[in-house]
């Protein structure tokens, strides 16, 4: 990594950079921009520098998606109907987002922290109207499939590889970076064998147990979707296997939860039959949930908590949250939860880190923006999934169709997630998910166009004559 400390080597690889990409043909730049994002979010999330005013990461990621999506709104929105087919309800979102930008900041919050938690909750949205509008032919599609499931191998055979050979194959600034500056011993190395958490190049276990869902999705969907081919079939099965190792090996406890609900989502779009094992899928959670959660006797939550894991309590923090700030507390300020024994007090004040909140994105995102920031971001989920569940039954295409369920399926495991982890604010989570979900809409316009009508000429067409018979019509 001492190349990189170089600015005069820097310069010449941008510039080089720079000169390639002039040399692209303009009907390849496309395909380079879809490459290059797809690398630097689902290999490469935590690739970038660190800004130290805020002891966050910037990836480069982050960078690329920002200046795409910019150019995209300024010079080259597409002005269709179909366009806009989502708009009228991420607007309404960012009405309430609004309102709790202009609530945030008349009560104190402090105005850095208000621009970041602005760009995790509402400006990341924006990469999903980039890649909707972008990324439309067949070929996009067809070539997001191919490289998605590279990627998952890539992902996970690293991930798998820092289980048996620690942190010394992790590169800081490409494969992982943190506001600390150093590479964190908490989940590498720590303790005994069993116990160590692989985090691959995502740099938090919990973010990579969560993509993982999306990539178990896909690759179980290819290996039990109609109409695919035998090799196929088995060359998915390694990768749901590999993929399943690496989850494995993340000791995720929502991410292990959540797999079962990713397998029974596909297998229901399967067959119906899948629907008997509800009651099974039931029955796990029923024996797992309690003994996951009684695993760790200590717990820190803005304080230590002893004897039971603070999660346990969201359902009755969220009537507290309820009760306290309906209509949330806005941006750049957060609930402070003070916890004692059996016993909590919560504080209303502006944040100071970006960090500062509750361990969960649903719950976050109910203290800023309220129960209606909340039900509006729903809203959004439901109109996507719907669309795309619908569209992808119209889908001749058997791998397409595959893909665009398995994503689906993955992506409910991810909100399982999101409740009990804030994974959503991190690298690989909020860019990751919209992009996706870009993609999938993309792909439903693409394989389900209107085909075009053909007009026959004169004496092609078919007539019948009183008496019913069909008759070629005379030129």
């Amino acid at each position: 990594m001492e190349f990189f400390r170089d600015p005069i080597l820097v310069v010449l690889l941008i510039l080089a950079s720079g000169c390639a990409f002039v040399a692209l043909r303009p009907g390849r730049r496309t395909e380079f921009w879809l490459l290059s994002l797809m690398i630097l979010l689902f290999a490469l999330p935590r690739a970038g520098l660190i800004i130290r005013q805020v002891a966050l990461p910037l990836p480069i990621a982050h960078i690329l998606c920002a200046v795409l999506t910019l150019e995209w709104l300024f010079l080259r929105r597409s002005r269709g109907e179909e366009g806009f087919r989502f708009g009228k309800f991420f607007l309404l979102y960012a009405g309430v987002a609004g309102f709790g930008l202009v609530l945030g900041l008349s009560a104190g919050g402090g105005h850095l922290m208000t621009f970041l938690e602005l760009c995790f909750y509402l400006f990341s949205m924006g990469l999903f109207f980039y890649v909707s509008d972008t990324f439309r032919a067949q070929k996009h599609f067809l070539t997001f499939a191919r490289v998605i499931l590279i990627l998952s191998v890539v992902v996970s055979t690293y991930g798998i590889a820092q289980r048996y050979l620690g942190s010394s194959i992790l590169v800081p600034n490409l494969t992982y970076t943190t506001g600390g500056g150093t590479i964190s011993q908490q989940y590498l190395e720590a303790g005994e064998a069993s116990q160590v958490r692989v985090l691959s190049s995502y740099g938090d276990p919990n973010v990579l147990a969560s993509q993982l869902l999306v990539f178990i999705g896909i690759a179980l969907a290819l290996a039990v979707g109609k109409g695919g081919k035998g090799n196929t079939r088995l060359l998915c099965l390694g990768v749901l296997l590999l993929n399943g190792v690496c989850l494995y090996f993340t000791r995720s406890r929502a991410g292990m939860i959540s797999v079962f609900l990713v397998m029974l989502v596909v297998f229901c779009w399967r067959t119906r039959w899948a629907l008997l094992f509800i009651p099974i899928v039931i029955l796990l959670g029923y024996i797992m949930i309690p003994t996951l959660a009684t695993s760790y006797l200590e717990s820190q939550f803005q304080g230590a908590v002893t004897g039971e894991d603070v999660r346990l309590l969201f359902p009755r923090m969220t009537w507290e949250l309820l009760n306290i700030v309906p209509l949330g507390c806005g941006f750049g300020r957060t609930v402070f939860l003070n916890v004692d024994g059996l016993s909590w007090s919560f504080a209303v004040a502006p944040t100071t880190v970006v960090w500062a909140g509750l361990n969960s994105f649903w719950l976050n995102l109910l203290c800023r923006l309220g129960i209606a920031g909340l039900l509006a971001f729903l809203l959004i989920l439901v109109v996507l999934f719907r669309y795309v569940w619908i569209r992808a039954k119209q889908v001749e295409h058997s791998m397409v169709r595959a893909i665009l369920i398995g994503v689906l399926a993955g992506f409910v495991g991810q909100w399982i997630v999101w409740m009990v982890n804030n994974t959503y604010m991190l690298p690989g989570g909020g860019l990751n998910f919209w992009f996706m979900m870009g993609m999938l809409v993309a792909g439903c316009r693409a394989f389900t166009a209107s085909r075009p009508v053909v007009f026959l000429p004169q004496s092609q067409l078919i007539h019948a004559d009183a008496l019913g018979r069909v008759q070629p019509g005379l030129s």
